[in-house]
């Protein structure tokens, strides 16, 4: 699945699908001034806490990109929408203004912001940016089974660095879905280790009986340097994805 789509092909979200939204977040501070004020008061908050200018304006540039695009699937302006959090953290729309059931996660990375939405189902999306200087190695010693790390390493030298940011994604995705975020350990659960598609193998320490279905998330050829995975809790019958500019 390769297609996206500009943000003016905007379809409506039939319940069985999931749309997935992307935006570039290196802009100008002139846009940064716009979607400032987009935010809530404790998101303003949060942003004003972030030491680095560079994480404060990644935090404005992608939250204003996720008020605008959920203003599309609700009946408020992008400005008035406003959150709550479970006890672990996952936010959603506040009841009011969620009519339709709206379920969305955002991530970001880099220079690159990642929404994916749907209705009535739990919905988890990560993207990272494969930086040179990442200590991959080291991170997948720490956070992957032994079951992940032995199929890691039967790949060549040259694959192996593609694979752990497809592999951490995809429990980052997980992780997310559940709704757990990082009080789930990585190492409690396993994934599908490349060249396998994407899925949700099993848990190692906990029950959880729940659906998942995953699927890696093929980039524009413009964000090559990234990776990118979803995960739902539901048989989901199609993606679209759109480009907001």
């Amino acid at each position: 699945m390769s297609n996206w789509y500009s943000q003016d092909s905007f379809i409506e979200l039939a319940d069985n699908d999931i749309h997935i939204w992307l935006n570039y977040l290196n802009v100008h501070e002139a846009r940064i001034k716009h979607l400032y004020p987009l935010l809530s008061s404790e998101e303003k908050q949060r942003s004003e806490r972030l030491k680095f200018y560079k994480h404060r304006k990644a935090f404005i540039a992608s939250h204003g990109f996720m008020h605008t695009v959920l203003a599309n699937y609700i009946d408020a302006e992008a400005n008035d929408i406003e959150f709550t959090q479970t006890e672990l953290g996952k936010p959603s729309l506040i009841d009011t203004q969620n009519k339709n059931n709206i379920q969305f996660n955002l991530s970001h990375s880099g220079n690159l912001a990642i929404l994916a939405v749907c209705r009535h189902h739990s919905v988890g999306i990560d993207t990272e940016h494969a930086e040179r200087k990442v200590d991959w190695r080291g991170i997948s010693k720490r956070f992957f089974t032994t079951n992940e790390l032995q199929q890691l390493d039967e790949l060549t030298e040259a694959e192996q660095k593609q694979a752990f940011f497809q592999i951490w994604t995809r429990k980052e995705a997980h992780m997310k879905v559940t709704g757990k975020g990082l009080s789930l350990a990585p190492t409690q659960f396993e994934v599908s280790v490349p060249p396998q598609d994407a899925s949700f193998i099993k848990n190692l320490k906990n029950k959880d009986d729940n659906f998942y279905k995953m699927q890696d998330i093929l980039l524009p050829e413009m964000f090559k340097d990234y990776y990118a995975c979803l995960s739902a809790d539901f048989d989901y019958t199609k993606i679209t994805q759109f480009i907001h500019s």
